[in-house]
């Protein structure tokens, strides 16, 4: 109310660029120059200031409040629409049948909610929903009879099996000894049972004579326990050597 009272004594047009203002200030690009074009035409059309920015020029920023619509979804819609994609992902739940993951998408309870309701729900405030209410995480849950992902290797003891990896950065660059800007390489070897990493370095590519002297600060690295040691370099051209280590 208080900058209704400070604005009051100017003029009507004074009055509906300081409110159109306090609107759109906040918006940016198409939106706000859709938002100015869509007042200034019902200010131009009607000579009377839009309820949308006297509720503005209160503090009420909200679209519906301003419009004065009612909520995109009811309390009830919202709490069913909740429960059903809670209960989708549990076969023991009784709320709502059990769907796969791969069927779990929002138009399939959009179209149960209609038909339940027996009304027109907006599909767009549900997605809406799901991402304030975090609902991904259940539309997403694995099926309880899924089987584990491929690719994974089978638990190993510490020091059974050493893993040799290397990646490339792909957002940094450094300057290599000519001045020139390239993408280091780390070169790392690590535990697979502890996860513990022996030694790390930064490369500029994984050849065989960077493979080696990492190898050999590793053996260097310290007493290691009497046992057989499995190493096991990834297919990268530069570890190799490290396949086929000489005996001399």
């Amino acid at each position: 109310m208080a900058i209704e009272q400070d604005i009051s004594t100017l003029s009507l047009d004074d009055q509906f660029m300081i409110l159109l203002h306090k609107k759109i200030m906040n918006k940016t690009g198409s939106a706000k120059r859709r938002a100015k074009k869509y007042y200034v035409d019902q200010y131009k059309k009607t000579g009377i200031i839009p309820k949308p920015l006297l509720l503005a020029g209160r503090g009420i920023m909200e679209g519906r409040k301003c419009s004065g619509r009612p909520r995109a979804l009811s309390c009830d819609v919202k709490n069913r629409f909740i429960q059903m994609v809670k209960a989708a992902c549990d076969a023991d739940d009784d709320n709502f049948i059990y769907v796969t993951r791969k069927a779990r998408k929002i138009t399939i309870f959009h179209q149960f909610l209609e038909e339940e309701f027996e009304k027109k729900i907006s599909i767009h405030a549900l997605y809406r929903l799901v991402r304030q209410e975090n609902l991904h995480l259940y539309l997403k849950k694995p099926d309880f009879d899924e089987l584990p992902a491929k690719g994974f290797f089978n638990p190993e003891d510490i020091f059974d099996l050493v893993q040799v990896d290397g990646c490339s950065f792909q957002y940094i660059k450094i300057k290599d000894e000519n001045g020139k800007w390239r993408k280091p390489q780390v070169i790392e070897f690590y535990d697979t049972g502890s996860r513990y990493m022996f030694v790390l370095e930064l490369y500029f590519s994984e050849t065989s004579l960077n493979a080696l002297d990492l190898f050999t600060r590793f053996l260097l690295y310290g007493p290691f326990p009497k046992k057989r040691i499995r190493l096991r370099p990834d297919r990268a051209k530069g570890f190799l050597n490290l396949k086929r280590l000489s005996t001399n």
